[in-house]
């Protein structure tokens, strides 16, 4: 049938029904893209369905009967908000920030930076790379610029993890805050952020791209922007993971699991 012989109203439907079915296909080409981008990029947006509720309360009746009629209306809206990832790193790097640490040699004016370090208590307890720590005693400097003398009271083999302590006597007495270790496991493709700089802080957003058990977490950051004991992080600002000498054998970009921390520090609530 010739286009031109159609009715108004067949028109109109010939309009709908091609609207439909380009719009079937446009979805159709989006999810597989979708499906076929790298998870960075897939990671980027995150969508967070945010709930207001909003309670109105009628004028006090005047009698009764009209106060059984009356009720409090309770309004539901729900609307959806776009958190960048970019964000949520942001404030992750902005809660942790306190929490680490930097090792230094215990030498005055001359000393020299050894490794990064993350405090685990309010004490002073914090953990570092063994194989960056050859003294028994070093200076630690907090991020507020305070400088406090502290010694290696253990050290794990397996782990190359280091375990020190501050000295008690430092007058005054620093404010330690712990860093919180998440205690999910991290799953492949997951967002993580190397936390290093030896003078100021510096960051490196990556992946994980592998992992061996809950002992080792390998990513793709560059291996130049790691630190000995340099902490990852996930978005949430929790520790996941500890740069040492025994992670960078297996490889260059490669962390020990906090879960190998547990319970030495406090931890984040296990999600269900």
């Amino acid at each position: 049938m010739d286009i031109e012989q159609l009715s108004k109203s067949q028109i109109v439907l010939l309009t709908l029904l091609v609207s439909f079915v380009t719009s079937i296909a446009t979805g159709i080409v989006t999810v597989s893209l979708m499906d076929q981008a790298p998870p960075a990029i897939a990671q980027t947006v995150n969508r967070v369905i945010e709930r207001t509720v909003e309670t109105v309360t009628p004028a006090e009746p005047k009698s009764q009967s009209s106060a059984s009629a009356a009720a409090t209306t309770v309004i539901t809206q729900e609307k959806t908000v776009i958190v960048k990832e970019s964000d949520l790193i942001s404030q992750a790097i902005e809660r942790i920030a306190p929490s680490v640490v930097r090792v230094y040699t215990n030498n005055g004016e001359n000393s020299v930076f050894l490794a990064m370090a993350v405090v685990l208590d309010n004490k002073g307890a914090v953990v570092s790379d063994s194989s960056s720590i050859d003294a028994p005693d070093v200076s630690l400097a907090l991020s507020d610029g305070t400088r406090v003398r502290a010694f290696v009271t253990a050290r794990d083999k397996e782990s190359g993890l280091a375990f020190l302590q501050a000295a008690s006597s430092s007058d005054p007495a620093p404010t330690w805050k712990p860093a919180v270790i998440a205690l999910d496991r991290v799953v492949l493709g997951g967002s993580v952020v190397a936390v290093s700089g030896k003078t100021i802080a510096r960051i490196a957003p990556g992946v994980v791209v592998a992992m061996s058990g809950n002992t080792t977490i390998d990513t793709n950051i560059a291996d130049e922007s790691i630190l000995g004991g340099s902490p990852i992080i996930n978005v949430d600002g929790n520790i996941v993971g500890v740069s040492t000498g025994v992670s960078r054998a297996s490889s260059p970009s490669a962390f020990i699991s906090s879960l190998v921390l547990v319970p030495s520090a406090p931890t984040a609530k296990k999600n269900n």
